[in-house]
């Protein structure tokens, strides 16, 4: 038995300026028995579009370089913008820590 990865959909979100404002990608999970019957067939749920969510979506035929590079950087801003927010809350917690102390 083996299950297969596909694409399924993209999809792109557009605001009320006529520029896309987000997208997301959905995958289709195919089961075969070890002699090629579908026995299962599941469409799974949307996922932001990133470099990595998108793995087998053409998306050199959609997207430019410079599209393609954007996604990038959006994925590490993301990631920088996530540590921060780590970061934030426990300095907080630090603070909060402090203050019974002090008073």
């Amino acid at each position: 038995m083996q299950t297969n990865k596909l694409p399924y959909e993209l999809l792109i979100r557009y605001d009320l300026t006529g520029w896309p404002s987000g997208a997301h990608v959905q995958h289709r999970y195919v089961i075969r028995e070890d002699d090629g019957t579908v026995i299962g067939d599941t469409v799974g749920g949307a996922e932001p579009l990133t470099l990595e969510t998108a793995a087998g979506f053409p998306l050199g035929d959609l997207l430019t370089q410079v599209q393609a590079d954007a996604l990038t950087a959006k994925a590490a801003a993301d990631a920088d913008r996530d540590a921060a927010l780590v970061r934030v809350a426990d300095l907080e917690a630090q603070v909060a820590a402090l203050r019974p102390a002090a008073e």
